[in-house]
């Protein structure tokens, strides 16, 4: 089967690609879908998500849009979650590979519109700093209207 890119895949700026190259796959087990050469650009895959990671070096060559310098954590402001079939599996094997998480494993309701789901999530960083949030949903309810009525005084908003 051929690989199929997905409508969105963010692109991670990484200080040192062979170091981020094997936290991604050799730590979280990430798949490389797609790398040429020793080209330090790749395509990674978990599940059904998708990411790219990518070392340029600043020589002149080529120079990539930056709004301004690039100092560690890189993603500030944002986390990345990705859905996957067995967090616990995940985290147990990270941990135990001496990966200290940003957020111990735990569970919460998450409202989805047409449902509220029970998720299972850890977070943790990535060598550059992003932030990586690993979750899977265990269930998943109707929404009553006692959770209508929560998320509204949480939010100060009417919902139907």
């Amino acid at each position: 089967m051929a690989f199929r890119i997905q409508p969105l895949v963010p692109e991670l700026w990484c200080s040192d690609f062979q170091r981020s190259m094997s936290f991604y796959t050799d730590i979280i087990g990430f798949e490389v879908a797609q790398q040429r050469g020793n080209d330090p650009h790749a395509y990674l895959t978990l599940d059904r998500a998708q990411i790219m990671i990518a070392h340029w070096r600043f020589d002149g060559s080529w120079e990539p849009w930056l709004p301004n310098q690039m100092e560690q954590p890189f993603g500030r402001g944002i986390n990345f979650q990705f859905m996957v079939d067995d967090v616990r599996g995940l985290f147990d094997r990270v941990t135990a590979k001496g990966v200290e998480p940003f957020l111990e494993i735990y569970e919460a309701e998450i409202w989805k519109t047409d449902c509220m789901d029970t998720r299972r999530q850890f977070m943790m960083l990535d060598p550059d700093g992003y932030l990586l949030r690993f979750a899977q949903t265990i269930r998943s309810r109707p929404v009553t209207t006692s959770d209508h009525e929560r998320l509204n005084q949480l939010y100060g908003t009417s919902y139907p």
